[in-house]
């Protein structure tokens, strides 16, 4: 809970009419999830505006009602039954609040950004300090200007850590996310092929990951993915904590064997670990998650239950068994660097019969777009597999890749649509197949695996 005055503080607000002294019960951004005493903060977004449903905040009991400026028409507007604040910005000010909010309490707080693996090193991680811990963590990927700070406003004296994913797709984005958590522990996962449009290359993506450094106290640790070869540029004084393969790291995994449904690997050369998940790469992720825990006190014994326990989140690289076909659903997102791991986690996986890949666009590549979708055809054909379902625009470089690595122009097949790609895999798909499903959100490739689920369920 805080005051009207807290917020007036904190956001540089002005007060249009109500009182300070009265008491907000938290934040919303959604009326529909809105509870009584909360403060609505009305936000101009690309496809809804908050300030259209001030009046449905009110119905709902809101305690007050912090807007824009200039996005009301009628600036003399008031509220006579609650709060009405205005301020300069309102995502600004949301940050701002959460940032007061996270000043009154000393918990550790984990950050954890990279190009690929932030959400479920972010689970991962949970999972490890809820051993010991009452660990907050961010829903899904809430991991922008408005995800962390609400979940840092869901933030109280009963957690003894939190734990945060932080994403961009432009510079300055993490710096103002870690002025606003001041993160006591700083993860790097690695640094890949995403964002470029906005990024543009490969050192801007790893200044704009570095910006979760800017607001770490001296004495805190970074911890960071030792074996990625731009993460060895990073400079920082810092103490930094390295996982990776290399036995002199802090956190080490060798003896990885990858089975049909998990892998196994030695930590440290001393502990059996298990994990229930495909993909060499989530290795990595449980690396990451490990070196956390042990910094906070996980002994071993619990590590190594959290991470058995542990399950994939949906659409991630996720295993599904419907009657004679395996599907491996990781429709979430894509990018080069994930996209390239699916492939391999693919071709790293027994299976009866053929392997397909129904591969939909990656998005925000800007002009290495074309490039990139070349290159997972070339990488899939030379990966072994054996059909190729390519979807969107960027479609033919996909199937011109495949096609330049020697795989014949009948094994690939190019749809415009995804619609068109759930017929073109149904007609193809034969008893023992394993298909990966995988593309950029804005594709929407889970109808595809919906459409195989309907057909083949058991």
């Amino acid at each position: 809970m805080f005051t009207v005055k807290d917020v007036l503080l904190a956001a540089k607000g002005k007060l249009l009419s109500g009182n300070d002294k009265d008491i907000l019960r938290g934040i919303s951004t959604d009326t529909r999830r809105m509870k009584g005493g909360e403060l609505f903060v009305a936000i101009k977004g690309e496809r809804f505006d908050g300030h259209n449903f001030i009046l449905d905040a009110v119905s709902r009991r809101a305690g007050g009602v912090l807007v824009q400026e200039g996005c009301i028409a009628n600036p003399n507007f008031k509220l006579p039954e609650v709060s009405f604040i205005c301020v300069a910005d309102s995502v600004r000010a949301l940050g701002d609040i959460a940032r007061f909010h996270r000043s009154r309490f000393n918990t550790p707080l984990i950050g954890i950004t990279g190009s690929n693996g932030k959400t479920t090193t972010k689970e991962m991680t949970a999972s490890i300090l809820g051993k010991k811990f009452n660990t907050l963590k961010s829903f899904g990927t809430e991991n922008n200007q408005i995800g962390v700070p609400l979940t840092l406003m869901r933030l109280d004296a009963g957690h003894k850590a939190v734990v945060l994913e932080m994403g961009t797709n432009h510079l300055g984005e993490i710096r103002r996310l870690s002025e606003i958590a001041k993160p006591t522990i700083a993860v790097i996962t690695n640094i890949g092929l995403s964002h470029l449009k906005y990024l543009k290359d490969m050192d801007t993506v790893l200044k704009a990951k570095a910006e979760i450094l800017d607001y770490l106290d001296k004495d805190a640790k970074v911890i960071i993915n030792g074996d990625d070869e731009y993460l060895k540029k990073l400079k920082t004084d810092h103490k930094l904590v390295r996982f990776g393969l290399d036995k002199s790291f802090d956190v080490y995994a060798d003896k990885i064997s990858l089975e049909p449904d998990g892998i196994n690997f030695k930590l440290n050369g001393k502990h059996d670990i298990r994990l229930n998940m495909v993909g060499r790469h989530n290795v990595y992720n449980a690396l990451g998650a490990i070196a956390i825990g042990l910094d906070l006190g996980i002994n071993f014994d619990d590590i190594k239950e959290a991470l058995g326990e542990f399950r994939g989140q949906d659409m991630r690289l996720e295993v599904k068994r419907l009657g004679d076909i395996n599907i491996i659903n990781d429709a979430y997102n894509s990018n080069p660097s994930s996209m390239r791991q699916a492939i391999e986690a693919l071709r790293d996986m027994s299976a009866k019969g053929r392997k397909i890949l129904v591969a939909g666009d990656m998005l925000e590549l800007g002009n290495f777009s074309g490039r990139f979708h070349h290159l997972v055809g070339r990488q899939a054909a030379e990966s072994g597999i054996d059909l190729i379902v390519a979807v969107g625009k960027l479609a033919e470089h996909v199937a011109k890749g495949a096609q330049e690595a020697g795989m014949s122009r009948s094994k690939t097949k190019v749809c415009n649509v995804t619609k068109e790609a759930c017929q073109a895999i149904l007609d193809l798909i034969k008893k023992g197949d394993t298909i990966l499903v995988k593309g950029s959100r804005a594709m929407k490739m889970e109808q595809v695996v919906a459409e195989l689920e309907k057909q083949f369920k058991v």
